[in-house]
């Protein structure tokens, strides 16, 4: 029934921002911060990932203006390497949302 298939749909869209944040936080434990980190900065990555979870490539798509702070969120996800939680989305929504994952680091919501 179409009831049922938004509520599912919401229910994937749910389980893909709880994705979303698991990938956030488990970045964050993986970033250390550069000396010259700035509260006000913010870089944007995109990361490439496969079905599996595993990390395929990782690129600043927007620079923060400082190498030091973007290099440091890019080594951040190749530390984390790997969100193997992914393997348990439904393919569509891998897919639709995860198999090109845009993320925005700014220093001042990350812990240190």
């Amino acid at each position: 029934s179409a009831a049922f298939s938004r509520a599912s749909a919401s229910a994937a869209s749910e389980m893909s921002a709880s994705f979303i944040a698991l990938i956030q936080q488990t970045v964050i434990n993986y970033w250390s911060r550069p000396p010259s980190a700035r509260n006000g900065m913010e870089c944007e990555l995109v990361v490439q990932l496969v079905p599996t979870g595993e990390v395929v490539s990782v690129s600043v798509i927007r620079s923060s203006g400082n190498s030091a702070f973007d290099a440091s969120a890019v080594n951040a996800v190749k530390r984390a390497g790997a969100f193997p939680e992914l393997q348990k989305l439904p393919s569509a929504e891998f897919e639709r949302n995860f198999r090109r994952l845009n993320l925005i680091f700014r220093p001042e919501d990350l812990r240190y």
